[in-house]
C-alpha cells in the first residue's frame, strides 16, 4: 500500500507538470520540463518528446537534454529529429543526449543521418552510434574515414574503436596518418585492439608526431599493449615539452618494467607538476626494482599528499617483492 501511495503521488506530480506545459508562458514551460526530467520517471519520456515540438527554443533544448536518461528507438528517433532543429543549442543538446544511448535498437534513425548533407549532423550521428556497437555501422564507418570534415572522421574512428573489428585495421592505420591531429590521436588510441606489430608501428609513429596530444595517445598505447622495444622512444618522451606526454610515457615505462628508466623517472619526482610526480612514483612502483627506493624515499615530505601516498605504496611494493 505504501508503494502504491508513492506511485499515486508521483503520477499526480506528472499530471501537474503536464498542465504547466500547456502554459502560455515559455519560462513556466521550461521550468516544468526541467522538473519533468528530474523526476526520472518512465512516464516522462513521451512528455519530453512532445516538448521537442515546443515553439520556444529554450523549452526544446531542456527537453532534448532531459532525454539523455532514456534509451531505445523512440528516444533515438526523437533526438535524431532534434539534431535538425533550426536552433543550434537545441541541436547540440540533442547530440549530447544521443551520445548516451546504449541500446542497439536505437541505431536505425542514426544510420539514416550518417550521409546527411550537414557535417555537424553526420558527426553527431556517428557519435551516437559509438556506444551502440552495431555491425551495420562497420562498413559505413570505414567509408566515413574519407569524409571531408575532420569531425566526422574523428567520430567514425570512435565507432570503429568500439566495434574492434579487424576489417577496420587498414583504415585505422591510414587514419593514424590523417592530416587532422584529433583524427590521428583517436585512431592511435583505437588501435589498442590491433595485433601487437600493427599497434606498435602506430605507437612509434605517434611518439614522433608534431602534436602533443597525439604523442600522449601513442605513449598511452605503448603502455596498454606493452611494446617491448618501445622503451628507447618512451625514454625520449620523458623529456617532452608537455608534461602530459611525459606522464603517459612514465606510466608506460612502468608497465614495461623498464629498469633502465629508473634514474629518469626518479628525476621527474622533483618536477613542479604534481600529477607528473604521481605518474613517476606509480611507474617506479610498477617496475619494482630496489634502485628506485632512494628516489621514492626522497619524496617522503612532498608537498602533495597524494605524491607522498603513492611513493610510500610504491616503496612498499618494492620492498615486498625483494622480501
Amino acid at each position: 500500500m505504501a508503494g502504491q501511495g508513492i506511485f499515486e503521488t508521483l503520477s499526480a506530480d506528472l499530471a501537474e507538470i503536464e498542465t504547466r506545459l500547456a502554459s502560455a508562458d515559455p519560462a513556466e514551460r521550461r521550468v516544468a520540463i526541467i522538473e519533468l526530467a528530474e523526476s526520472a520517471e518512465a512516464a516522462a519520456q513521451p512528455m519530453l518528446i512532445r516538448a521537442l515540438a515546443d515553439p520556444d527554443a529554450d523549452v526544446r533544448r531542456e527537453a532534448a537534454s532531459g532525454l539523455d536518461q532514456f534509451d531505445g528507438l523512440e528516444t533515438a528517433t526523437a533526438l535524431a529529429g532534434a539534431l535538425l532543429d533550426p536552433d543550434a543549442d537545441v541541436a547540440a543538446a540533442a547530440a549530447s543526449s544521443l551520445a548516451e544511448l546504449k541500446s542497439p535498437g536505437a541505431a536505425p534513425p542514426l544510420l539514416t543521418l550518417i550521409v546527411h548533407e550537414r557535417a555537424e549532423v553526420r558527426a553527431a550521428a556517428w557519435r551516437g552510434l559509438r556506444g551502440l556497437k552495431v555491425k551495420p555501422a562497420l562498413a559505413p564507418a570505414i567509408e566515413a574515414l574519407k569524409d571531408v570534415d575532420p569531425r566526422v572522421r574523428r567520430e567514425a574512428v570512435g565507432v570503429l574503436a568500439y566495434l574492434k573489428n579487424e576489417a577496420a585495421l587498414p583504415a585505422l592505420i591510414e587514419a593514424a596518418r590523417d592530416q587532422d591531429s584529433d583524427v590521428r590521436r583517436a585512431a592511435i588510441s583505437a588501435l589498442a585492439f590491433a595485433p601487437g606489430a600493427v599497434a606498435a608501428e602506430a605507437a612509434r609513429g605517434g611518439l614522433a608526431d608534431e602534436h602533443w596530444q597525439v604523442r600522449e595517445a601513442a605513449a598511452a598505447l605503448s603502455g596498454k599493449i606493452s611494446i617491448a622495444d618501445a622503451a628507447p622512444s618512451l625514454m625520449l618522451a620523458l623529456d617532452d615539452a608537455f608534461w602530459q606526454v611525459r606522464g603517459k610515457a612514465a606510466l608506460a615505462l612502468g608497465k614495461l618494467a623498464s629498469v633502465e628508466a629508473i634514474p629518469a623517472l626518479g628525476a621527474l619526482l622533483s618536477h613542479s607538476v604534481s600529477n607528473l610526480r604521481k605518474d613517476a612514483a606509480t611507474a617506479l612502483g610498477d617496475i619494482r626494482h630496489p634502485d628506485a627506493l632512494p628516489f621514492l624515499d626522497a619524496v617522503a615530505d612532498d608537498a602533495d599528499p597524494d605524491v607522498r601516498k603513492i611513493a610510500r605504496w610504491s616503496a612498499h611494493l618494492i620492498r615486498s617483492s625483494a622480501g
